[in-house]
């Protein structure tokens, strides 16, 4: 019985966590609802067992009904948390915490099951990802109510806290937290206690909408929150963090894991868990569930798919995207009728997926709701794009998913001035307006359906700003957040842009960035949008020659583009996947480039770095070994992009010694560090399985150098049996940046390299 855990247990929930006492007989006394409460702790045969208010019962029961009152979570959970109908399960793909992808399987069964079970001595973190609509809510709603139905009737001690931080705005989790207990009208139950609840198993924590933290306070804010609650749990408890998988590609999910891993207080296991797109049977299910309102339904649901499939192909979004599947079935059900007209409208583009749903159902609307007496449109369809795209722009601006209905009402004034509608007719427009179809009311406020109608109206909006080549408001728009990538597509591509107004553009833009003096999103923005409109550069002999300059580039936006003759200078270039990237004659000067990804098919041919570049961080990706780890040294980097064509006016100077770390140890190494991408320390079992046949040779030869020069460390083991425990002593990027002698690094970890090289 440890007394002080249970202290801090009861105080979480008491009225001052200064005022519980606890005697060594395990006597306690502390205030609850303004009450003093008397609680006796024994130890059985059974467990501890805690005599409270006339009542023996086991003390976890204690701790969840009689302080954490899980009942009436449940209750509250059930009947806050609105349900999906009809759900239609998705699937899912894992990878663990070792860095192992599991089959496809059931999402809510894989999700049920990773709620249940934990790592020894570790807090779980489960990342939920998938794309904008692939149903990651419903599921966390579905699971919500499914633990709480269980628990209520004696079949699960645990319970789904789902915390939606959608569309809000929070400086910090537990605000997030304090403002769904409030909404649950949880008497007596605040942040410590769940975070109690949490760390005794009782209770999982999900984070919906994690994606919004990362957007409204930051990406290093965000996690440096998640990394704080890791660390309270102390290596206990589960925590789900949902966002958008854009968040979680390539560099961004692995660095910003090893960040919350390679902190000494927090002992965590990182695992993601990805929804797949539907399948036919799943699409076909749900066309064959759905109901509007009225009650209609679609009465050959097997048919209008495969109509759909001839159409646009069997592979399209519209098909395999539950949100998309939803208002297919929303649009058709109602009328038939419009099946054939929809589908013709879809068209080829997957990309135009959105769109065209846009604009039937705008047409819909004006063609059936927003007419005058006479029968005459208030607003043609482009009109109510302009209307919805001011509105989109005001939600950008205030940093919200929502607006109050009044200030709806101010932006549609505004949009009429502009649009000169006349006088008599603004009345009924503004008043539509709370009830338009694509913003529904939500708490009160109006927003849209979903994010995608969101960031599409708002590349609606910067579309017309670059049109009217409008500075001020294109700074506006750009600096306060980054934009999402399918803003900056559509942006390059909603407008049919020429070559000559393609490379007008990037030529304005580069003007922008080299005149902004504060620190914004501006050059991350215009840098999205150039990658996106790169393309429409092309002349009739395949060159795409236009000239950047002073902007910031990240992730995948370059990922198999195709670029010839086009120059970069003053321009930042962190994290950039160049995976199957061909480009030809390019020109790099005064560029900073920090993390560069190729593959076997990236070609760089005559693409010149000249001597005021910095280039480091580079990393080979290869199909048949996932080993491989970033290269942060000069000469290997400059080596590494000559086998791909490029050319360095300047040769890099090759250290102390050019001697390399032998190929045989660096497999080792890479295998050796790429256990602690996702995990914070690893057991002896763990090394041996990863390792294989190189174990013996990592025990002999590169342990006892790690130990020595202060690259690992041993801890203790928590687990059952007898194990050794390793833990890294740096984060790892740190340890791949000393092999570079010129690196600002620790001497020790410079020391070990050399050692290598022996």
């Amino acid at each position: 019985m440890d007394l002080n855990e249970i202290r801090d247990d009861i105080a979480a929930f008491a009225d001052d966590e200064q005022s519980v006492l606890i005697d060594n007989r395990g006597n306690a006394i502390f205030q609850r609802d303004r009450e003093t409460r008397e609680l006796r702790l024994i130890e059985t045969s059974n467990g501890l067992q805690a005599e409270y208010d006339g009542r023996t019962l086991p003390y976890n029961r204690f701790l969840a009904e009689e302080l954490g009152r899980m009942s009436v979570v449940a209750n509250a959970l059930i009947e806050k948390r609105q349900d999906v109908a009809p759900y239609i399960d998705t699937q899912s793909t894992t990878v663990d915490s070792m860095g192992e992808t599991r089959e496809p399987r059931s999402a809510l069964n894989d999700l049920l099951e990773q709620c249940q079970s934990k790592p020894p001595g570790e807090t779980k973190l489960l990342f939920l990802t998938a794309g904008a609509g692939y149903g990651k809510t419903a599921l966390l709603r579905r699971l919500t109510r499914r633990f709480a139905d269980s628990y209520l009737k004696g079949g699960s001690s645990r319970l789904i806290f789902h915390i939606d931080t959608q569309g809000r705005s929070f400086v910090r989790l537990e605000e997030a937290v304090a403002r769904d207990l409030g909404q649950l009208r949880i008497f007596g139950l605040f942040y410590p206690g769940v975070l109690r609840l949490v760390r005794r198993g009782l209770m999982a924590l999900a984070i919906d909408g994690f994606d919004e933290l990362l957007a409204e306070i930051g990406v290093g804010e965000a996690y440096s929150g998640l990394g704080s609650l890791l660390r309270q749990l102390q290596g206990n408890g589960i925590v789900i963090a949902s966002a958008r998988s854009a968040y979680f590609e390539a560099e961004n999910y692995a660095a910003q894991t090893r960040l919350l891993t390679s902190s000494p207080d927090s002992r965590v296991s990182v695992s993601q868990m990805k929804l797949e797109p539907w399948s036919r049977q799943q699409s076909v299910e749900l066309f064959r569930l759905y109901k509007d309102g009225n009650g209609a339904q679609i009465s050959n649901p097997e048919s209008l798919y495969d109509q759909l499939a001839g159409r646009l192909g069997a592979e399209h979004p519209i098909l395999h995207r539950p949100f998309l599947v939803y208002k297919l079935a929303s649009l058709i059900a109602p009328n038939a009728g419009v099946v054939d007209e929809l589908t013709a409208e879809l068209g080829q583009s997957a990309f135009g997926v959105v769109p065209k749903v846009v604009h039937a159902l705008l047409k819909r609307e004006v063609e059936e709701k927003w007419r005058d007496i006479s029968g005459q449109p208030y607003l043609t369809v482009d009109q109510h794009i302009q209307l919805l795209s001011a509105i989109a722009d005001e939600m950008w601006t205030q940093g919200k998913n929502s607006l109050q209905i009044d200030v709806v009402q101010l932006v549609c004034e505004a949009v009429l001035d502009d649009l000169n509608i006349q006088t008599s007719r603004r009345v009924q427009i503004v008043q539509r307006i709370k009830a338009h179809a694509l913003l529904p009311v939500r708490a009160g406020d109006l927003s849209f359906d979903h994010e995608e109608f969101l960031n599409y109206f708002l590349a609606a909006r910067l579309v017309d700003i670059l049109r009217k080549r409008d500075t001020f408001s294109l700074q506006r728009l750009c600096e306060q957040y980054p934009l999402p990538s399918s803003v900056c597509q559509w942006a390059a591509n909603l407008e049919d842009w020429s070559q000559s107004k393609s490379r007008e553009l990037i030529s304005w833009f580069s003007e922008t960035c080299q005149r902004e003096l504060r620190s914004s999103y501006l050059k991350q923005n215009l840098g999205m949008i150039t990658s996106r409109m790169s393309g429409r550069c092309k002349d009739a002999t395949g060159t795409t020659e236009f000239a950047v300059d002073s902007m910031y580039f990240e992730g995948d936006s370059w990922k198999e583009s195709v670029l010839k003759g086009s120059s970069f200078r003053r321009c930042t270039l962190t994290n950039v996947d160049l995976s199957g990237a061909i480009w030809e004659n390019c020109k790099f000067a005064e560029c900073n480039i920090d993390g560069l990804v190729i593959d076997d098919k990236s070609r760089l041919t005559g693409t010149v770095f000249d001597a005021s570049c910095i280039v480091m961080g580079v990393l080979v990706r290869s199909s048949d070994d996932d080993t491989r780890m970033k290269n942060y040294v000069p000469k290997q980097c400059q080596l590494m992009l000559e086998r791909v064509g490029a050319k360095f006016e300047v040769e890099t100077a090759p250290g102390l010694t050019s001697k390399p770390v032998p190929d045989e140890t660096r497999r080792i190494l890479n295998s050796f560090f790429r256990i602690f991408s996702r995990n914070t320390g690893a057991n002896e079992n763990v090394l041996r399985m990863r390792l294989g046949a190189r174990y013996a040779t990592f025990r002999k030869n590169l342990l006892p150098a790690m130990t020595r020069y202060g690259i690992v460390r041993e801890v203790e083991y928590d687990g059952s049996g007898q194990q050794e425990r390793f833990e890294l002593c740096f984060p790892i990027e740190v340890i791949l940046r000393a092999e570079d002698h010129a690196a600002a690094a620790p001497r020790n970890l410079k020391e070990f390299w050399e050692s290598l090289r022996q």
